[in-house]
């Protein structure tokens, strides 16, 4: 069996959420929210713990952005659970990574796998943890260094090519790919690195 990467350096099948990559006008440096003089206001910034995580993302109103997980939730672990079916979770934009994630739990149900193990996950109080859709996965390679503990590996996205082939993103050189295999086409059986991301 032969495993091939489609290389894409953008992708827009799907998109159907707010902003995309070009539009985070503070994605690659700190930003800051809140501060003042008012004691009662929370400062945010990209690369600092906040709500449960890793502030990886603010965006323009400077009250809203991503969290992410301070380390990988697996080294390897398959996006399918076990059959090949298309769970419509196609989004590839900002703020999609939900709704993908809650699509690919419903389509597949109980069981081991990326976006499950995502939505499984209690930590430091907080329980709203998704698999993030590829501009998100995006947001977390250019902030990696602010976030930390990220590997010079693939990561799955919540984001579905097609009933076989899903995307991610290869954290050693940031190319975003969907996966497929030759003859059969079972790429989301393959094991690859998963961060999970949360709202604020």
């Amino acid at each position: 069996m032969a495993l091939s990467l489609f290389f894409a350096t953008a992708c827009s099948k799907g998109d159907n959420g707010p902003g995309d990559p070009s539009d985070l006008r503070n994605v690659g440096e700190p930003a800051l929210a809140g501060g003042g003089s008012d004691p009662t206001t929370v400062t945010i910034q990209i690369g600092k713990s906040y709500q449960g995580g890793i502030v990886a993302y603010i965006d323009e109103t400077g009250q809203h952005g991503l969290i992410a997980t301070p380390e990988d939730l697996s080294p390897g672990i398959q996006w399918y659970n076990g059959k090949y079916i298309e769970t419509g979770a196609t989004g590839t934009m900002v703020g999609t990574g939900k709704s993908n994630t809650a699509k690919i739990v419903q389509a597949q149900g109980q069981g081991n796998y990326a976006a499950k193990l995502c939505t499984d996950l209690v930590l430091n109080g907080y329980n709203d943890w998704v698999l993030p859709s590829l501009n998100e996965l995006d947001i977390l390679y250019r902030n990696r260094s602010y976030i930390g503990m990220f590997y010079n590996s693939f990561y799955w996205s919540s984001s579905e090519n097609d009933k076989s082939s899903t995307w991610g993103q290869d954290f050693s050189n940031g190319k975003q790919a969907y996966v497929y295999s030759s003859p059969d086409f079972g790429s989301k059986s393959y094991t690859y690195r998963v961060r999970a991301i949360r709202y604020f």
